[in-house]
């Protein structure tokens, strides 16, 4: 936002801040000053009237101008200036440039213009180094300043101002006005801001209500004045003009800058209805506020839609009505003027799920939060539109309900940890009440309730308040202390789960494999097509970011394979990879799970072992094993397409299934062009049931151990964990420890096999005899014989 000097003295007593100071505090404040400049107009351009504009005698376009530039009325100074602005007229005040005058692109002297000699220039704000206005000489008026004949027009503070442009963070829309600006600076320089001059019905004045009634048809969220008035149409003053142009809003219709006007200066979002677009019936108009088709709240009148509150105004032909009211500037407009607010979170949500075409600046205002104080913008408006012999009707009409904001409780002892100094409560209630907050001090020294002004939106929690505080008490009146720094136990729930992954890691690099990372998209119809679950179609990607990465992942698996694939064609043929990451099952709840591949061989060929190391399926659980920890597997049947039939397992420990393991599918291997590697190895895990638990004491025995081999004869259907179970329930004191030594089997066997089991035996008392040993094992042999019919080979 553009403001300046001249503008801002307006709302401020600015006579003892000078430019350094204002630019100074504006940065401190936090509105930081983009740009700065000082306006000046040239030296010899002094305030004219033209006495008499007549045409040239040889030029169509030239006028010849009599132009007063000194003296007294009946005893003027004047030069002939020859002039070829449209806008030349008898009767006006203009900026005449005078012989000797050095304007930014020239310099003036007395020249002769198609035989007619012409003493000095009538200039346009453009040739004085400002901004332009309109097509022609600028029109000079009494909101400059009073009219003194002769006064040199850097005299005057519109043509000798500074010009600030300042950025204003997302979370200020309080500072998009003048205003807002003036309201801070009035806290930063302890100075009361100036009343504003807001225009007011006359006793005699109709009542609104015979010619204007508001209807609504159910709740609403929006806020809304009305006021009516009677004028002709009217030239914006000058100051008003200068202001919209630094900013780039001024349109040349008097309604429209006269809008744009009341929004800069007071927040305020205002709107005009003329009589065009609101056609009385039977002396009364009638306008509806209700949603439409796309849910906005809009003001109709009949079925016709004017505007939609927050996001369009009334949209009228500006071109067309400049045409119309230069030829009745005489005939009074009857005028709806409308001031409205709707809650920024509102208005910007809805446009976001609507993607609804807005007009840019006012949402910009809208979705930051425009001012609520609804009757000071539209007296604004009014105040600009009803000059001498307009009419404004008595009264208002009225649809507000804006919600109060929510107390704050302050602790004064926090807030000074926070900041880093000690305030006074006092300094804390005299700022935070200049700044429109309504403050409840209690008995209790260190606590304050404070409830944030309507228009500050951005403010909704202690930290915002203390903000406030240290910005008008000053970030460098804040002493510096050195930070005492107390390392505090960091651990949490997050790094614990970091530094269980990374511990995980280490392991599985210790034992070979090598650590890939993928996206956490994938295919969605190759996860179809392998049996894998995928997000159910409500919760799929809108926009994925190709066409192969098209939804989340189910699975850590295919994107290994893909990586042993590539790395297969690369020229390996020892390949051991594993993957730690988040997967997703239909309904996007996320799980963290790790993942293992081994393809080919175990080691590369290389001295002592010419042909490399060849691995197998026991050889990668006892990989991982060194990884996760011990566990059991049991037979799994998965309708997944890459697991072997006969070739996959559930993972357990404890009872609970961790994951599975498997041997990849001979068909798969092919597709991904694997079947010359060798065997390929899938494990995927569910990280949540890897608990790293601490490890247990055990007594341990100082008395022998005792080996012994028991070989049977079982049924080649009977699984080896189903065994395990058995002998594990028996839970012989002596029996420290077991597991399969050896199978063997022929054609004499049949449909059997022959098993041999290692058993560890161990007292915590004594040194095992034979018959303790033999009793042991007679009570394993007999489980089994009754449970499984086993013979003892």
């Amino acid at each position: 936002m553009i403001f300046t000097t001249s503008i801002l003295s307006q709302i401020l007593p600015l006579e003892q801040i000078t430019s350094a100071m204002l630019y100074s505090t504006l940065n401190k404040i936090g509105l930081e000053v983009e740009s700065f400049c000082v306006k000046v107009a040239p030296n010899g351009v002094v305030v004219g009237k033209i006495l008499e504009c007549k045409k040239h005698p040889d030029a169509t376009k030239l006028n010849v101008c009599q132009v007063a530039i000194g003296g007294v009325e009946g005893a003027y100074e004047t030069r002939q200036i020859v002039c070829g602005a449209p806008n030349a007229r008898e009767g006006i005040y203009v900026a005449v440039a005078l012989e000797g005058a050095q304007l930014p692109e020239i310099a003036i002297k007395k020249a002769v213009l198609r035989g007619v000699e012409s003493c000095g220039m009538l200039c346009s704000t453009t040739e004085l180094g400002f901004p332009k206005l309109n097509d022609g000489i600028v029109e000079l008026d009494s909101s400059m300043g009073e009219l003194i004949i002769g006064k040199e027009l850097c005299a005057y503070p519109i043509f000798n101002d500074a010009v600030y442009e300042i950025s204003i963070t997302p979370n200020r829309g309080d500072c998009m006005s003048l205003m807002g600006v003036a309201r801070d600076l009035s806290v930063a320089f302890d100075l009361e801001l100036k009343p504003l001059n807001v225009s007011k019905a006359c006793d005699n004045a109709p009542g609104i209500g015979r010619v204007l009634q508001i209807v609504a048809n159910s709740k609403h969220d929006a806020s809304l004045l009305f006021q009516a008035l009677e004028t002709t149409p009217s030239t914006m003053p000058l100051n008003v003009n200068m202001i919209l142009a630094y900013n780039e809003i001024l349109e040349g219709y008097w309604l429209k800058d006269a809008i744009n006007f009341s929004t800069l200066f007071s927040g305020v979002i205002v709107n005009a209805y003329p009589q065009s677009f609101c056609q009385l019936d039977s002396q009364k108009a009638v306008l509806t506020l209700k949603k439409d088709e796309k849910g906005f709240e809009s003001i109709y009148c009949g079925e016709k839609k004017l505007s939609s509150i927050g996001i369009n105004l009334c949209a009228y032909d500006t071109q067309k009505q400049c045409v119309s009211t230069q030829c009745g500037k005489d005939t009074k407009e009857f005028i709806i003027l409308e001031a409205s607010y709707i809650a920024p979170e509102i208005i910007a949500q809805k446009v976001l799920e609507t993607k609804e075409k807005v007009d840019t600046k006012l949402f910009q205002r809208t979705s930051r939060g425009s001012s609520p104080d609804l009757k000071t913008g539209l007296s604004l408006l009014s105040g600009l539109l009803l000059g001498e012999n307009g009419v404004l009707y008595a009264d208002a009409q009225e649809l507000i309900d804006i919600p109060a904001k929510d107390s704050i409780s302050l602790d004064i002892a926090l807030m000074a940890r926070v900041i880093g100094v000690h305030l006074e409560k006092v300094k804390v209630v005299t700022i935070l009440k200049a700044l429109g907050f309504e403050v409840e001090t209690l008995s209790d020294n260190n606590l304050i309730i404070a409830k944030p002004p309507l228009f500050r939106h951005d403010i909704v929690r202690f930290q915002d308040i203390v903000e406030e505080i240290i910005r008008f008490y000053g970030i460098d009146s804040v002493p510096s202390t050195p930070l005492p720094f107390v390392q505090n136990n960091q651990a949490n729930d997050a790094s614990k789960e970091y530094y269980f992954k990374r511990n995980l890691a280490q392991k599985a690099v210790g034992v070979g494999f090598n650590e890939t990372v993928h996206f956490v998209f994938d295919d969605k119809e190759k996860l179809q097509n392998y049996g894998f679950e995928v997000l159910c179609e409500d919760l799929e990607l809108l926009n994925p970011i190709t066409e192969d990465l098209n939804t989340l992942r189910s699975t850590l698996l295919l994107g290994l394979l893909r990586a042993v694939s590539r790395n297969f064609n690369n020229g390996f043929n020892a390949i051991s990879l594993f993957e730690i990451g988040a997967v997703y099952d239909r309904m996007r709840i996320q799980k963290s799970k790790i993942a293992f591949i081994q393809s080919g061989l175990l080691a590369e060929e290389q001295y002592p072992n010419a042909k490399g190391i060849q691995g197998n399926f026991f050889s990668f659980c006892d990989r991982i094993a060194r990884v996760i920890g011990g566990f059991s597997l049991e037979p799994l049947e998965s309708s997944v397409k890459l697991f072997h039939s006969g070739q996959c397992a559930k993972v357990l420990r404890n009872g609970k299934t961790l994951g599975m393991i498997a041997t990849l599918h001979p068909k798969v291997a092919k597709e991904f062009g694997l079947s010359e590697v060798g065997e390929t190895y899938l494990c995927e895990l569910d990280l949540k049931l890897l608990t790293e638990s601490l490890p247990k004491v055990k007594m341990y025995s100082k008395f022998q151990k005792t080996q012994r081999d028991l070989s049977i004869v079982v049924d080649k259907a009977i699984p080896y964990f189903k065994i395990r179970e058995c002998i594990a329930n028996l839970q012989v004191p002596s029996i420290v420890s077991f597991y399969p030594l050896d199978v063997y089997s022929d054609s004499t066997l049949q449909d059997k096999i022959s098993l041999t089991i290692r058993f560890g035996l161990q007292s915590d008392s004594k040194t095992l005899e034979e018959k303790d040993i033999s009793e042991a094992m007679e009570i394993v042999l007999n489980a089994l014989k009754t449970k499984f019919a086993v013979e003892l080979r």
